[in-house]
């Protein structure tokens, strides 16, 4: 059995994630990776549509990201299901979320949540 995997990593985005006003006022900086696993045979001839596109994963990523809700979870999760929604065959994706200097009474770190839907 084969297995093919694509990735996008260390996308930044600005967006207005979380449960305190202030962070939804100010937004902030996230780092993303996303990972797309699938077990069936690549046939890929040399024909994007024959592969996992890593330019549609990123523009699922934007348009989630410019959606604010409360949680980094939440984030994960629908960035999760809407790249398995999209692709014509089953796939594990794993998503990884870094909010740099989260709220936490410090100024630097980051929090990071990871989501895998197989």
């Amino acid at each position: 059995m084969a297995n093919y995997q694509v990735s996008i990593d260390d996308i930044r985005i600005f967006a207005f994630h979380g449960l305190y006003p202030e962070e939804r006022i100010l937004g902030n900086w996230y780092t993303l990776d996303v990972l797309v696993e699938s077990e069936s045979q690549p046939n890929f001839s040399d024909d994007i549509a024959n592969t996992i596109d890593y330019s549609r994963i990123y523009t699922i990523c934007k348009q989630v990201m410019a959606n604010p809700v409360d949680l980094l979870e939440t984030v994960a999760e629908t960035i999760a299901q809407k790249i398995r929604a999209e692709l014509s065959q089953e796939v594990a994706v794993l998503v990884q979320i870094s909010k740099e200097n989260p709220p936490m009474g410090v100024s630097a770190g980051r929090s990071t949540v990871v989501y895998r839907l197989d």
